[in-house]
């Protein structure tokens, strides 16, 4: 049995300044429980109200990521679907904040995510707000969750870079690591 070293696991959390940290499956009403654990210790932290704000955004779509788009699914027994398994932390240091998940994808939707996040990193503020816009205005795709704006608004909420990775897992699934970054001087 191979044990796992909790002390070890606890150090390199503290080492690497781990707020909040959670690994399982995502339903609405996890998010919801989870969206508050995250609000309670950001927002006691002395931080700027504003760079906490987008930090708890920034959470909150990543979360609906897993929820809505990770390939691991599982049956719930309230709800006729299935929710998704991912992981989300929150980590800090001195002059930032990051936000990071991952989540299992098939890779066939692989590829989608990364030109996505690509042309987001390209566009400047002025223009990546237009595409928000212009975006908010189409139709929902026919199955999705939502409008699709979640990447952007993650891009637009942190001013920086998306930053992305991925493992691959066997040949039909990998594992997307999604990550964004929040300045603490805004």
């Amino acid at each position: 049995m191979i044990k796992l070293n909790l002390f070890e696991y606890y150090k390199q959390m503290s080492k690497n300044k781990i707020v909040f940290a959670y690994k399982g499956t995502i339903s609405q009403d996890v998010l919801v429980e989870l969206a508050e654990l995250v609000k309670d210790k950001l927002f006691s932290s002395s931080e700027q109200r504003n760079t906490i704000k987008k930090v708890f955004a920034i959470f909150i779509e990543l979360a609906q990521n897993i929820l809505h788009h990770s390939a691991e699914k599982v049956s719930i027994k309230r709800a006729d679907k299935k929710i998704g398994t991912g992981i989300i932390v929150v980590s800090e240091t001195s002059d930032y904040y990051t936000i990071t998940s991952g989540n299992l994808a098939e890779r066939e939707n692989l590829l989608d995510v990364i030109k996505r996040c690509d042309f987001i990193n390209s566009l400047n503020a002025v223009k990546l707000k237009e595409y928000y816009k212009e975006q908010r205005s189409l139709p929902f795709k026919k199955g999705a969750s939502g409008p699709g704006l979640g990447l952007i608004d993650i891009a637009r909420k942190s001013k920086n870079p998306l930053e992305y990775d991925f493992n691959p897992v066997d040949n039909s699934y990998s594992f997307l690591i999604l990550s964004a970054q929040v300045g603490k001087v805004s």
